[in-house]
């Protein structure tokens, strides 16, 4: 039964088993700390923050992943330490960037920095700036460095920027059983990845950064996003700093965002997997993390004792993520609350992923308004596949149908009533005037196995309910008069959009000269200065999100 709007607060209802009694979502969390032996441009203790993080991860009793860079790995006190201090619920893994003694390992000349032994720079830390047989060079040089240094291959294995050469390499020569992938950012570390799935998923045989369709054309391990991302803020980049819950930033130094972190991860609908990752890269140093380090796991604790949320190695979650899913499931981050209790201007977020697509309904002050929506296709090949990354500061972006930040007049102008890319809800008179309809109560969310519900009470008496399944966005209008129309007006400023144009019930787009579309099942569409306007048939506006198999 759908939940009724109520304007006391927002509404959340998780279906809690599955269609065959079974618990139909695995609440997750790792702790997931990465080594590195040199940090070049600054002097500091690169072991104390190892030392302290295990400290308390051992006062909490809390299973852990250890991932070492590869100079940490054959240099310095790390190996033997975690070799001597690690309960047996611990596993080490590796961190997959390139450095000096890893190129020098796998007979590749070293290209970084002469005086530097480890090179942040895009071409020179990540497997996309060489060649592809390059890639698995340097990963086999890495993998078995690791073996002879810890006496077997590692389970768990993640970079900031993996391909899917690499990755298939790594799963079909080293049985590798998870894997870690940065989440989407814009231009952090001269890279920018936008479009990814949320939390995981199996990556296409051509784009680690997509989901496959098909089950052929999948690698047989999964990825996991990492870093523990706020879904409401990061979109826009409205913070200076990264948004993640990471403890040397604002927003994971914020009790507050903690606690909204924990409470989604614990009780929101998500789908068949709620997934996040937690920890730190000791580079950054233990002065900068080590207040909001203990206070994560402090709440993180309370979590697990009042929830279903369990804390494991990263390499378990993939064992339990293989055992359950033959493909990528559906999965959803929820927000109807600001994660900062923000009174002016409030905002909160409905993400909603399968392996066909990615959406998400954002809410700002009284504006509510679809923000993204990307699909997937097996026949879409990541940027830098075959070819080499040779700069730093490159973009890595899906296939959009609507893209609210790289869309939008201005990039990361948070102002969603001027010249923003949206899709905002409209409702339309006999003489053909359309209204921008803002939300007139609280919106509430029901999950049903794979299909999520969200309803939005708007002005005028009008209800939009929002069915999200797994290949469809279906759209239902109530309340309309006789002679008004509902519906949605995508908007972009053209010169930075993909769109093409409206043929016959399809919207067409091109991207890197990649051709997609979306079908209009019900409605009608027609183009607009500034994007498209989809009329509801009947009050239903049905899009077809899949891309052929």
């Amino acid at each position: 039964m759908m939940l009724a709007a109520s304007m006391a607060g927002p509404s959340l209802l998780a279906s809690p088993h599955d269609r065959k009694g079974r618990s139909a979502v695995r609440r997750t969390v790792n702790i997931m700390n990465f080594i590195r032996a040199e940090e070049p441009r600054e002097s500091m203790d690169l072991f104390l923050p190892v030392r302290k993080q295990m400290e308390l991860i051992k006062a909490h009793g809390f299973p852990a992943t250890w991932l070492l860079q590869f100079d940490a790995v054959v240099e310095g006190p790390f190996l033997a330490y975690l070799q001597q201090e690690i309960p047996a619920s611990h596993e080490i893994g590796l961190w997959l960037e390139n450095n000096r003694k890893l190129c020098d390992a796998a007979g590749i000349a070293w290209r970084g920095k002469p005086d530097w032994e480890w090179d942040y720079h895009v071409p020179v830390a990540y497997s996309i700036g060489y060649q592809p047989d390059d890639r698995k060079r340097l990963a086999d040089a890495a993998m078995g460095g690791f073996r002879k240094a810890v006496g077997y291959y590692p389970k768990a294995v993640a970079s900031w920027n993996l391909d899917a050469v690499t990755v298939a390499h790594l799963a079909e020569h080293y049985a590798v059983e998870a894997l870690g992938n940065c989440r989407d950012q814009l231009a952090t570390d001269g890279f920018t990845i936008w479009g990814s799935p949320i939390t995981a998923y199996y990556p296409s045989r051509i784009n680690a950064w997509s989901c496959a369709l098909r089950a052929e054309n999948q690698i047989p391990v999964q990825i996991f996003r990492l870093l523990g991302q706020d879904p409401v803020y990061y979109y826009d980049k409205v913070f200076a700093y990264p948004d993640t819950m990471e403890p040397v930033w604002p927003s994971g130094r914020s009790a507050a965002f903690v606690d909204s972190f924990y409470e989604m991860m614990a009780h929101a609908p998500a789908g068949r997997l709620a997934y996040a990752q937690l920890g730190q890269e000791n580079s950054f140093g233990w002065p900068e993390m080590q207040e909001a380090y203990g206070m994560q796991l402090d709440k993180l604790a309370e979590t697990v004792r009042t929830s279903s949320v369990v804390v494991e190695p990263m390499s378990a979650t993939g064992r339990h993520f293989r055992r359950q899913f033959a493909q990528t499931p559906v999965q959803m981050q929820i927000m109807l609350a600001d994660p900062y209790g923000k009174k002016e201007l409030p905002e909160r977020t409905i993400w909603y992923q399968s392996r066909f697509y990615r959406a998400n309904l954002h809410f700002r002050g009284d504006d509510v308004y679809l923000r993204d929506l990307f699909v997937y296709s097996d026949r879409f090949p990541q940027i830098y596949l075959h070819d080499t990354a040779t700069q730093h500061g490159i973009d890595q972006i899906g296939l959009a149908v609507l893209d609210g930040y790289h869309w939008s007049r201005k990039p990361g102008d948070v102002d969603k009533r001027d010249g923003a890319a949206q899709g905002v809800f409209t409702l339309s008179d006999g003489a053909g005037r359309a209204l921008v309809l803002r939300f007139a109560g609280e919106p509430s969310a029901h999950e049903a196995e794979d299909t999520l519900h969200v309803q939005v009470p708007l002005e005028h008496g009008v209800m939009a309910t929002f069915t999200f399944s797994e290949q469809r966005l279906v759209m239902l209008f109530s309340g309309v008069q006789e002679n008004q129309v509902a519906g949605m007006r995508l908007c972009w400023e053209q010169a930075r959009s993909s769109f093409v144009g409206v043929e016959g019930t399809s919207l067409r787009y091109r991207y890197r000269d990649f051709h997609y579309a979306v079908e209009v099942e019900r409605g009608t569409a027609r183009p607009t200065d500034d994007g498209v306007l989809l009329a509801a048939g009947d009050g239903v506006l049905q899009l077809r999100l899949a891309q052929p198999e």
